[in-house]
């Protein structure tokens, strides 16, 4: 993912060590509108300066807008909302944005939690403020915006109640020039863990996977049982006579035997995050429908925490290698299996 948006960030000053903290390496640059007092609110949108180059910045009370550069030449325009609570603030919000479409010219796109519905399907239940919902409407006709569709799902907050209201507030508007430069832009959602609300994916561009090598991780240390494996396998004879020989086959031998380890140890993090996600979402679509049985409940919750916990051990993951990689860059790092492995950061996807 080349760009990312955040709203209700609860951050009243954004310093740009507390944003590396964060993010780490994975995004280099941002631009945010800081929360007022500790109640909410708060955007922010940050991006990959390798491969995205903004041209300029706006931020206003409800949003943040960037300007990016297509390769191809045709500059768009993306703005990050965080839509308020109060009748009288969202009559402000929506004004807002018509004085931002008015002065970000050409392709624009829309995108964040607009704490607005305009239709009554956006909702699973009767509650509705019809008033607020034809004021939508009206301004989404007077920009001109179509709404790009979500994919498989109805809904994209729950108040997480055991008869939850379910409310579709996170959308994505792009007027029809937008839709020409990116014309196979897709949107789709994936699971809610922390946040009640649901994180939408916008795909506009095929990119391709490079192969994945094998590289010795330096959590596997702390790991019960690694010094045996290694200590069972350097002590194993090898039949040459040559001692430098020797030292490269017991290298690719161990290189081999801990990758069939890790394997049995601890497994493909990132797949496991990945189908517990997709179950958990699953659930989430099927309640847009229905009422989950207790043991659905209980399975949902517990998934959440196991999703958590993958997450956080995904993310030591990546701190570790990339204080590897800075230790490489800053020519203070010497390889672990120098004729067998290559230390390769993890690559991140996202938008």
């Amino acid at each position: 993912m080349h760009q990312l948006c955040l709203q209700e960030t609860k951050v009243t000053a954004l310093s740009q060590h507390l944003f590396q903290s964060v993010f780490g390496t994975a995004y280099d640059k941002f631009v945010d509108l800081p929360a007022i007092g500790t109640g909410g609110g708060g955007v922010l949108i940050a991006w990959k300066s390798d491969v995205c180059q903004t041209l300029s910045s706006r931020v206003d009370t409800f949003s943040v807008s960037v300007q990016l550069a297509k390769q191809e030449g045709r500059n768009w325009w993306f703005t990050g909302v965080y839509g308020p609570q109060t009748d009288a603030e969202k009559v402000a919000f929506l004004q807002e944005l018509r004085d931002v479409r008015a002065l970000c010219s050409g392709p624009w796109i829309m995108a964040g939690d607009f704490n607005l519905i305009y239709q009554a399907e956006d909702k699973n239940n009767t509650n509705l403020d019809r008033a607020m919902m034809g004021r939508f409407r009206r301004f989404l006709d007077e920009v001109e915006v179509k709404e790009i569709p979500l994919l498989r799902r109805k809904y994209t907050w729950s108040n997480e109640r055991s008869s939850p209201t379910l409310v579709r507030l996170d959308r994505t508007f792009c007027c029809v020039n937008w839709e020409d430069v990116f014309p196979y832009a897709v949107l789709q959602s994936t699971v809610l863990v922390v946040s009640d609300h649901c994180p939408l994916v916008l795909g506009m561009n095929v990119a391709s996977a490079s192969k994945r090598r094998f590289h010795f991780e330096s959590f596997w240390t702390k790991l019960p049982g690694f010094f045996e494996v290694v200590q069972q396998n350097w002590n194993a004879p090898v039949n040459s006579s040559c001692a430098v020989k020797r030292l490269f086959l017991k290298l690719q031998r161990l290189s081999r035997d801990l990758q069939r380890w890790r394997q049995r140890k601890v497994g493909n993090v990132k797949l496991q995050l990945e189908i517990a996600k997709e179950i958990l979402h699953r659930l989430e679509i099927a309640r847009d429908s229905r009422d989950l049985s207790d043991r659905e409940e209980n399975f949902r919750k517990k998934l959440k925490l196991h999703c958590l916990g993958l997450a956080s051990f995904k993310r030591t993951i990546a701190r570790l290698r990339s204080r590897i990689l800075y230790l490489r860059e800053g020519g203070a790092n010497t390889s672990f299996f120098p004729s067998a492995s290559t230390v390769q950061k993890e690559k991140e996807f996202h938008c």
